[in-house]
């Protein structure tokens, strides 16, 4: 692990092992020796979850190096360079087309076209098979005019709900939390729950015990962008238990908030 980045780890436990809660932590006696998990998988239940590739708006894993298209993105889209692409009205100050919740962009002539998920080559090729209907042999360039912002959300039993933007360095999930500012009254951390996108129409159900982290036997995994973090204030025996409170949440962010979760949690 990184050295700045391993230091910043234990101020970020150190501040949640000061907040209290409901669980009572001793310091190990000197000389103690504590063996960690460098795996943090080995503490965490994890469930994927399938959704159906005819209810979500593209189904390319994420398996690339590329720069990968997701809510927010806004993509500069070029087709035979036709003015109606590049100018909006009257503006000048066109910047492109904003990736929806959903993973679509909104094109003149095709509409609506899934593109969240994908790489630019692949976006690219998708936007030239809906354009194949109204011109002969298309020329279609896509760039990004202008990136999301990375971020995590974290809800549950903290002060500051909401976003968490990621640094280029990456954070860990006890960064996370301790951005977040734990609540006074009890919370669950042997059943941190975390809903991660992995394509638009796939991703994963984690339950964390972060109680283990605290208590030196394992690593903090480490965040992907989008993942949704959920602090129970008390024992949650369910996933939907879980998802009934975090929903009000979840339907406050849709628009920013990764395919997956959209499609899963908030199109029913």
């Amino acid at each position: 692990m990184n050295a700045k980045l391993f230091r910043f780890s234990i101020a970020g436990m150190t501040m949640l092992l000061c907040l209290g809660g409901c669980t009572a932590y001793r310091d190990l006696p000197a000389g103690t020796h504590q063996t960690i998990n460098s795996k943090p998988e080995a503490d965490t239940v994890r469930e994927v979850i399938d959704i159906s590739p005819n209810t979500s708006p593209a189904t390319v894993p994420l398996k690339t190096n590329d720069y990968i298209i997701g809510a927010n993105d806004v993509l500069y889209v070029s087709v035979n360079g036709k003015s109606e692409f590049t100018v909006s009205g009257a503006s000048n100050a066109f910047k492109g087309y904003r990736v929806d919740g959903r993973g679509f962009i909104y094109l003149p002539l095709v509409g609506n076209v899934p593109v969240g998920g994908l790489s630019l080559s692949d976006a690219r090729a998708r936007i030239d098979q809906a354009m194949r209907q109204f011109y002969n042999n298309p020329w279609v360039v896509v760039e990004i005019s202008e990136y999301r912002t990375r971020q995590v959300f974290v809800f549950g039993a903290v002060r500051k709900p909401g976003p968490f933007p990621l640094p280029a360095s990456g954070a860990n999930l006890a960064q996370v939390i301790a951005s977040a500012d734990l609540i006074d009254t009890a919370y669950n951390f042997k059943q941190v729950r975390i809903i991660r996108s992995n394509t638009p129409n796939q991703g994963e159900l984690l339950v964390v015990d972060f109680d283990s982290v605290l208590r030196g036997k394992a690593m903090p995994m480490q965040m992907q962008e989008g993942d949704i973090v959920f602090i129970p204030k008390s024992a949650i025996g369910s996933w939907n238990e879980a998802i009934a409170e975090l929903l009000p949440s979840l339907q406050s962010f849709s628009a920013i908030l990764q395919p997956f979760v959209n499609i899963k949690y908030l199109k029913k």
